[in-house]
C-alpha cells in the first residue's frame, strides 16, 4: 500500500508541475531516496502513465493519464452541452466532429461525434494532437501569448510533429490574427493527410476560450460548400457558447 501511495503522490506532484521533474527534485519533495523515487518512474513509465524527456531526462505526466479521465471529461459540463449541437452538426455536413480543449499545455480530443460513412481518419478520445498543423490547435494558438505561440511552433518543428516551414513571429501573429479576427481556423493538408480541417472557438462565461471544435473534408475544391460547413460549425460554436454561459 506505501508504494502505491508513493506513486499517487508522484502523479499529483507532477500534475503540477507540466515542464516535468528531475528525480532528486521529486523525491525530495516526495521525502524518499532517488533510488526509490526512480523505481517509481521507471514502473510509472513502463505502464505510459508518465515519459521522459531525452533531452532533459525530466518526468511529466503521460497522456494515458488523459484517457483514463476520459470518463470523467465525459461528463463535464462543456462535453454535455456540446453533445447534441455536435451531433446535429455531424448529421447536417455528413462529417465527424470534434470536441478539443486544452489542458497542462496540450490539446487533445475529449468528445466525437462520428458519422458512419466518414472516411475521415480515427479519432482517439484522450488523444494529444499537434498544435501548429491541426486548426483546433491553431485555434488555440490564437488565444495565446504570441511569443508562447512561437514556442510552441519552435518545439514541434524539432520534435517533427509540424512542418519544417520557415514561419517567424511576424507571419504568425498574421496568420493568428486572422484566426481570432475571423472566428476560425482552416488548415489546407491538415496533419499533413491531404485533407482541410476547420475549426471554431468556444468560449465560457467569462468569456475566455473554453474550447474548439472542429471537422475534417476530404479537398474537393468545392469552396462554397467548404464554406457553408464552416458557417454551421461557427453556429455549432455559438451555441455551445451560450450552452455553459
Amino acid at each position: 500500500m506505501q508504494l502505491i501511495d508513493r506513486a499517487l503522490n508522484a502523479l499529483e506532484i507532477l500534475s503540477q508541475n507540466m515542464n516535468g521533474m528531475s528525480v532528486t527534485d521529486l523525491a525530495e519533495q516526495l521525502g524518499i531516496p532517488a533510488s526509490s523515487t526512480h523505481r517509481i518512474l521507471s514502473s510509472l513509465k513502463g505502464n505510459h502513465f508518465v515519459v521522459q524527456d531525452e533531452h532533459t531526462k525530466k518526468y511529466r505526466l503521460g497522456y494515458k493519464i488523459c484517457a483514463i479521465a476520459t470518463g470523467v471529461v465525459k461528463g463535464s459540463a462543456l462535453t454535455q452541452a456540446a453533445q447534441m449541437p455536435m451531433r446535429r452538426l455531424a448529421e447536417k455536413i455528413d462529417r465527424n466532429v470534434v470536441l478539443c480543449i486544452m489542458e497542462h499545455g496540450a490539446v487533445m480530443n475529449v468528445a466525437c461525434s462520428e458519422r458512419g460513412d466518414s472516411n475521415m481518419y480515427m479519432v482517439k478520445i484522450g488523444h494529444e494532437i499537434p498544435f501548429y498543423s491541426t486548426s483546433a490547435g491553431r485555434v488555440f494558438m490564437a488565444y495565446m501569448n504570441r511569443s508562447e505561440a512561437l514556442d510552441i511552433l519552435d518545439r514541434e518543428k524539432r520534435t517533427k510533429t509540424t512542418p519544417n516551414t520557415k514561419t517567424d513571429l511576424k507571419e504568425l501573429n498574421e496568420e493568428l490574427d486572422r484566426i481570432h479576427n475571423q472566428g476560425y481556423a482552416v488548415i489546407d493538408e491538415e496533419l499533413q493527410m491531404g485533407i482541410l480541417g476547420a475549426a471554431c472557438p468556444v468560449f465560457d462565461r467569462n468569456g475566455e476560450l473554453a474550447a474548439a471544435i472542429a471537422f475534417t473534408s476530404m479537398k474537393d475544391g468545392d469552396t462554397e460548400k467548404m464554406f457553408r460547413r464552416i458557417c454551421q460549425l461557427k453556429e455549432c460554436a455559438k451555441e455551445i457558447s451560450e450552452a455553459i454561459r
